[in-house]
């Protein structure tokens, strides 16, 4: 038994009334289609059953609707959540997300951005990349191309960030007004500029200062973190309060700590970054600040389109953020 044809753009055409040419550009999404043809065209496809080979497309250099979004490690919830906001826009405006999660290896991060040309994304997303400026240059050379939660990059790419310095020096002030000391940062910190790390520990240290007092940084990229609450505990018995670089360390934090019989929001307080979905789940309750990470997905894959579509200046966005207070800061009893 034979199996059906498969439908050609000469099928959609003749259904549509329309000629091929004018089919293959409304599959390339070339805006110079009509409204009324692209609508045509779209009524018959889906009619026919119609697929574009996109194999062909690439080889062609034509757009594929493919979306290369690179990121290192979905065990940090706020990734998941990114890369799900990314997906759920990037369907919404057309394209086919296509996510791989590296580490933080400078030369993965490159392998995964350099296949993804390779097979010709319409677009590229690259998250917190590590690797140098002339490296991303080339890429926003070649292809649309968003940074995102970083603040510096070259002219090429564009940008969608939070404002982490602020961010970091409100949650800062915040544990200080609950009545928490000494003030300790826990993070770390990646030799890249405009990242979210660095930008983070200058707003805790720019707080401090601003506040008198001396800063307090454990590094948890180069020590085990149960070594280092026993460090802090060590050192400052109770009362003290923690600002982490993200919900994960916190969360690390708090587990740690009350298996050392602390209990967050009464022996020392303590506030996340990202407002992660667990951050609200009420046997957690951790105080965090809000990046309106749905907010950079949309932007991040808006910014896209926008090149596909001819758009050549290059636009920084900074998204405003919103510390959401909980449990785990409540003031402290003295």
């Amino acid at each position: 038994m034979n199996k059906p044809s498969r439908p050609t753009q000469v099928d959609v055409a003749k259904m549509a009334g329309v000629s091929r040419q004018t089919v293959s550009l409304v599959v390339q999404r070339d805006p110079r289609v009509s409204d009324i043809s692209r609508a045509a065209v779209e009524k018959a496809m889906k009619e026919l059953g119609y697929r574009p080979n996109l194999s062909a497309q690439a080889l062609a250099g034509r757009r594929t609707g493919f979306l290369g979004i690179v990121l290192s490690g979905l065990e940090n919830t706020f990734h998941a959540e990114l890369a799900e906001g990314l997906r759920r826009r990037g369907e919404e405006r057309g394209l086919i997300p296509f996510v791989s999660v590296v580490s933080d290896s400078m030369e993965e991060q490159y392998a995964a951005a350099q296949r993804f040309t390779e097979v010709n994304v319409d677009g590229l997303i690259l998250v917190s990349p590590v690797f140098p400026d002339e490296t991303i240059s080339e890429f926003g050379s070649r292809l649309p191309t968003v940074l995102v939660t970083r603040n510096v990059g070259p002219a090429e790419v564009d940008l969608v960030h939070s404002d982490d310095r602020l961010g970091a020096q409100t949650v800062v002030q915040h544990i200080a007004a609950a009545g928490y000391d000494p003030l300790i940062y826990l993070g770390y910190e990646r030799a890249v500029e405009g990242d979210s790390s660095s930008t983070r520990i200058a707003g805790y240290l720019e707080a401090m200062a601003a506040m008198g007092r001396e800063p307090a940084m454990f590094d948890a990229g180069e020590t085990p973190l149960g070594e280092l609450c026993r460090e802090i505990v060590g050192t400052y018995g109770r009362g003290f309060g923690i600002s982490c670089h993200n919900d994960l360390i916190a969360f690390q934090t708090v587990g740690i700590l009350n298996d050392m019989g602390l209990v967050p929001g009464i022996d020392y307080g303590i506030a996340g970054y990202d407002n992660t979905t667990l951050a609200s789940f009420p046997g957690v309750s951790l105080t965090s600040v809000d990046q309106k990470t749905g907010e950079l997905a949309k932007l991040a894959v808006d910014l896209i389109i926008e090149r596909i579509e001819g758009r050549s200046e290059r636009k920084d966005i900074t998204l405003p953020f919103q510390l959401v207070e909980r449990r785990t800061t409540v003031p402290a009893v003295r």
